[in-house]
């Protein structure tokens, strides 16, 4: 029997990375579609590594996009978009470079 297939008899769980904590927030946000067009947000989560976000509607969001965040300082994220449900969705922040 392989070494894996006996640990999985045995229960043993393979070990996870340690998930980033994320930081509930209520920040405004601002999805840029194209140079003229910005579709206002809510930034509900926010970690190291991403955010969860809430559109005032459905409506399809690019593959990556940049992110505007309005907190004590307005900040300016490139953004991968990892998830959507509705009304909301999850974005990755892109290195930059």
């Amino acid at each position: 029997m392989a070494d894996w297939q006996e640990a999985v008899s045995r229960g043993d769980r393979p070990l996870r990375s340690p998930t980033p904590k994320r930081h509930r927030v209520m920040q405004q946000g601002r999805i840029v579609l194209g140079p003229e067009s910005l579709l206002p947000c809510v930034v509900r989560d926010l970690s190291p590594v991403g955010a969860s976000l809430r559109l005032p509607r459905p409506r399809p969001l690019p593959p990556e996009f940049d992110l505007i965040i309005a907190g004590h300082e307005i900040r300016t994220l490139s953004v991968r978009l990892r998830w959507q449900r509705a009304d909301f969705a999850g974005v990755t922040f892109l290195a930059r470079d």
